[in-house]
């Protein structure tokens, strides 16, 4: 009778648990220099697939209308997002109904990066791969999810792929504003921003969503304007956040990653189990620039799914 149990060898490892362990080898070593957290309390490893599926986007409702109010007060006025469990689980928002156990995972990333921000007293997080497909917006998505169900922490997750977005497909939504005109000033923070809706999930909603809904062909230049970083400063203060996640392109695709450097305090970087290289991994170092901690690295077990349906570009 023949068995379908993964082989092991004289060591006792499958094959994909030997390649897993090797490129978990070379990115220690690539990530040797300019790492300021302990390997061991800040490298966190999400072995979860990356997203598949799509389903019919939702319209956002329009911004309710009301006359201008404090700015304490730009919570309640914010759009509220639809909670569909079933769309978010076909979308692999598996922090929303906590069913897939790779969900604790990001819990634990959700408190290394709380605690790790405190410490250090930073408050702007980039999450970027260094090459497409590797779960990016996978991974922002559902720490943002994870860390709404915080309640003493009020916080926001802004999609900063200005050129290929990737939020509004993973949540279903459409006609949403875009982030390049919020940056210009074109829409105000209430018209951009959305909070989840009611849910039975305990979603919480002190978690603002920016969606991109729009491609931008000039992100680069956007990213790098002095209006733009005082338009999310002035969104960051008058919101009270007390942590920012940008969804950022890969970094070693364009510039824009680079573009915007200067307003992150850290990065957290996703890779793709089986697919980055380490080389890729020390260029994205090389230009973020010594001086740009590296809060962590996500392992995004791709190789496990046939199809992982997250591509940039997509």
């Amino acid at each position: 009778m023949s068995s379908n149990a993964p082989q092991t060898g004289p060591d006792g490892l499958t094959d994909s648990e030997r390649r897993r362990r090797a490129l978990e080898r070379r990115l220690r070593e690539a990530l040797t220099q300019g790492a300021t957290l302990d390997e061991e309390e800040a490298a966190t490893e999400a072995e979860a697939p990356a997203p598949a599926g799509e389903s019919e986007p939702t319209t956002r409702p329009a911004p309710a209308t009301a006359p201008r109010q404090p700015a304490s007060d730009i919570w309640s006025r914010l759009p509220k997002i639809p909670v569909e469990p079933a769309r978010l689980e076909r979308n692999l928002v598996i922090t929303a109904s906590r069913h897939d156990p790779v969900h604790a995972a990001f819990d634990v990333l959700r408190t290394r990066v709380k605690q790790a921000m405190i410490e250090h007293g930073w408050s702007r997080v980039g999450i970027t791969s260094p090459n497409e497909g590797n779960g990016k917006s996978f991974t922002a998505i559902n720490l943002a999810v994870s860390l709404s169900r915080l309640p003493d922490v009020r916080s926001a997750l802004i999609d900063l792929d200005l050129r290929r977005p990737g939020l509004a497909r993973v949540l279903g939504l459409r006609d949403m504003p875009a982030t390049a005109d919020f940056l210009r000033g074109e829409i105000t923070v209430e018209e951009y921003l959305s909070v989840f809706g009611p849910n039975m999930l305990n979603i919480g909603d002190r978690m603002a969503i920016g969606i991109n809904g729009r491609p931008e062909a000039y992100a680069s230049e956007l990213l790098q304007d002095p209006a733009s970083a005082e338009r999310l400063a002035a969104m960051q203060r008058d919101l009270g956040l007390d942590l920012v996640l940008y969804d950022l392109p890969p970094a070693l695709a364009m510039d824009d990653v680079l573009a915007f450097r200067p307003h992150l305090d850290c990065v957290l970087l996703v890779v793709g189990g089986g697919e980055t290289r380490a080389r890729d991994v020390r260029e994205v170092q090389r230009r973020l620039g010594d001086d740009l901690p590296i809060l962590g690295v996500v392992m995004n077990k791709a190789e496990l799914d046939d199809d992982p349906g997250y591509g940039y570009g997509t």
